[in-house]
């Protein structure tokens, strides 16, 4: 064909768009109804396929069925000169594998939109009665103004509709193998779910800038996508919605009965889905607070403590002295005999035995008493505020250590041996004083776990461990964090290794 041609007496050929396998498509004009238009020239005498007629024609028959603005429209179909040509509507733009080349991945909100515009021409095509059977980026055009457009109907099939043409499973290729269901490829073509599963590899490829299977060759990739479930999309984008993921796994479904049933159900999902992307990225109206008061950051906590008793050891010497008087009456038993041939000391044994329960029914019970209450609970504070920093241990005074007398605070780590505390290591707000002399003498530090631990608690700079902390959520540990710079200043030197 030649640029000015004009076709049937009506369509002259105005630009050449592109050539395919399929033949060439032009940009024209209808000189009767004066408006442009798209033509597509099939040239029967180089046809490299019988096939190509077939699916020429099919094309054409397909989308005469559907009345759709998300499908392209069909103008008219005739022969000229022995080629076929159809006259469709000029859709301007670019198709989704361009912009998905140019924008992957795309964001939430826009593939979901595509794939919402997809749905619903594949709604009206599923209505009319039509399946695409080759929904893949290239086959989807997009306008300036954001509208989608479904094209090229070459292997559709029809629904319960007897028609002249040639069955669907006659044609070759039977679908694009990186986005065609595993059904297409196999004795049967498959139904309006195979449409659903290209459109869960479009989004896919929306999302994450390549189709759901690849291979190094046609076969190896249908070999892999009979055989294998499609990749996780929730490992790739682990930042999209499960909703989003779990939609895309339902539409990839090897089983078509796993697959959703209709476009329109689909479409239906991914309405809600873009409104819930939009909600989620349309910027909130900022409300504004009355700043809060200053006054501090408090904290406080409690724990049960093991604390060793004067008592218990009193007891556990009592109860030694008494075995050990039990003892001794029991050798005078046996030594002391009438008549001087002394006693068996089997019965010595016993006398022995017997006095040792004495002792042990009696004190054992109130020892071991004794050690159950030794657990106790109790509780210290951390107060950061505009003066001083403080710290109270129950039962004690309160600890203040004033601002201007604070050289260097920091957040660091206290390490301590596994046999005087359940872990290696706790967190500590670490101060050192502008004067060693304010130091509190042998202070060990608010919240300690073994009071009379003899361990020094001196950090290597000069400075001491003034409180220990316990469990804070992740808001307490950042007000802390802002009462710290906010109120030392300069003195507040950020958390130690």
């Amino acid at each position: 064909m030649e640029r000015g041609e004009v076709l049937g007496g009506r369509y002259e050929l105005a630009k050449r768009l592109g050539r395919g396998g399929m033949g060439e498509v032009w940009a024209g004009r209808d000189r009767t109804l004066r408006r442009d238009v798209a033509v597509k020239v099939l040239d029967l005498a180089g046809a490299a396929s019988a096939d190509l007629a077939k699916r020429f024609e099919r094309e054409a028959v397909a989308a005469a069925q559907i009345n759709h603005p998300n499908v392209v429209a069909l103008h008219d179909f005739g022969v000229h000169e022995g080629a076929f040509f159809l006259v469709m509507e000029k859709v301007e733009g670019a198709t989704l594998t361009e912009h998905i080349a140019g924008e992957a991945p795309m964001s939430l909100a826009r593939a979901l939109a595509i794939a919402e515009g997809i749905c619903v021409a594949l709604a009206a095509a599923h209505q009319a009665g039509v399946i695409h059977y080759d929904i893949k980026p290239h086959n989807v055009m997009l306008t300036p103004d954001g509208r989608v457009k479904v094209v090229d109907f070459g292997i559709a099939g029809f629904l319960d509709r007897p028609t002249a043409l040639a069955p669907s499973s006659q044609l070759l290729p039977a679908g694009t193998p990186e986005y065609s269901a595993p059904e297409q490829f196999l004795t049967e073509r498959g139904d309006e779910r195979s449409d659903l599963y290209g459109l869960g590899g479009v989004l896919f490829a929306m999302l994450t800038g390549h189709p759901p299977f690849t291979g190094p060759n046609s076969l190896a990739i249908v070999r892999h996508k009979i055989d294998e479930d499609a990749p996780s999309l929730d490992r790739l984008r682990p930042d999209l919605p499960p909703a989003v993921s779990g939609l895309v796994a339902d539409l990839l479904e090897r089983d078509p009965e796993h697959r959703p049933r209709s476009a329109h159900r689909v479409h239906k999902i991914l309405t809600r889905l873009r409104e819930d992307a939009a909600a989620r990225t349309q910027p909130r109206r900022p409300v504004e607070k009355p700043p809060k008061p200053r006054r501090g950051f408090d904290v406080a906590w409690t724990r049960a403590d093991i604390v060793p008793s004067a008592l218990g050891g009193r007891l556990f010497v009592l109860w030694i002295a008494l075995c050990a008087v039990a003892t001794a009456a029991a050798i005078t038993y046996v030594a002391r005999t009438p008549g001087g041939d002394g006693r068996n000391p089997a019965e010595g044994v016993l006398a022995l035995l017997v006095f040792a329960d004495i002792a042990n029914a009696f004190f054992l019970p109130m020892w071991l008493l004794e050690w159950a209450l030794r657990r106790r609970v109790t509780g210290w504070s951390l107060h950061v505020g505009p003066q001083h920093i403080a710290t109270r241990q129950e039962g004690g005074p309160e600890r203040r250590f004033v601002w201007e007398h604070v050289q260097r605070v920091t957040i660091g780590h206290l390490q301590v041996t596994p046999e005087f505390a359940p872990s290696h290591s706790y967190e500590t707000v670490q101060i050192r004083l502008t004067d060693d002399s304010r130091r509190p003498l042998h202070m060990r530090p608010t919240g300690w776990f073994h009071p009379n631990e003899d361990k020094s608690l001196i950090v290597e700079d000069g400075g001491f461990h003034a409180c220990i902390f316990g469990p804070m959520s992740e808001t307490q540990w950042g007000e802390l964090t802002e009462a710290l710079v906010r109120y030392g200043g300069e003195r507040w030197a950020g958390v130690t290794d």
